[in-house]
C-alpha cells in the first residue's frame, strides 16, 4: 500500500514538472510573438511613393503588415460610409496622400491639419490611387 502511494506521488510530481515546463515554453513563445508584432516604420511619403511606383511590389512589402506611418496631416475627412479618416501628405504636389482609417474615428476630431503624427495600423493596399492603412491608432 505504501508502495502504491509513493508511485502516485512520484507520478504526480512528474506530471507537475512537465506542466511547469509547458508553461515556460508558452511564455517564451509569447515573448517572440510580441517581437514579431513590432510595427515597420515608414514615412507617409515613402509609402505613397512605393505604391505609385509599383502597386504589386508595394503590396508584397506592406499589405497585411503592421506599420507605423509618420507624416504631415493633409486633411481630416469622412468616406462614403461616413467613417472618419486622416490623409497624410504623400507627394505634396497633387494633394494626394495616404488614407489612414482609424479604429476610433472620434480621435480624428482631435487632429489638426499640418501637424506631424504617427499612426500605427495595418497596410491595406491601394484604392483608387490612394495607399490605405486600416485599424489605425494615433500615437
Amino acid at each position: 500500500m505504501k508502495l502504491l502511494a509513493i508511485l502516485m506521488i512520484a507520478s504526480a510530481s512528474v506530471c507537475f514538472a512537465g506542466c511547469g515546463e509547458s508553461s515556460t515554453k508558452s511564455e517564451s513563445s509569447t515573448e517572440k510573438k510580441s517581437d514579431e508584432d513590432a510595427a515597420m516604420a515608414v514615412s507617409a511619403k515613402e509609402y505613397y511613393k512605393k505604391y505609385q511606383e509599383n502597386e504589386v511590389a508595394a503590396d508584397n512589402v506592406y499589405k497585411g503588415k503592421k506599420l507605423a506611418i509618420t507624416g504631415t496631416v493633409e486633411s481630416i475627412n469622412k468616406d462614403i460610409a461616413d467613417d472618419a479618416y486622416i490623409s497624410l501628405v504623400g507627394d505634396g504636389e497633387l494633394s494626394m496622400g495616404v488614407q489612414c482609417h482609424l479604429q476610433d474615428a472620434q480621435k480624428a476630431a482631435t487632429v489638426k491639419k499640418g501637424t506631424q503624427i504617427t499612426i500605427i495600423g495595418t497596410g491595406d493596399g491601394m484604392l483608387i490611387g490612394f495607399p490605405q492603412l486600416k485599424d489605425g491608432v494615433i500615437q
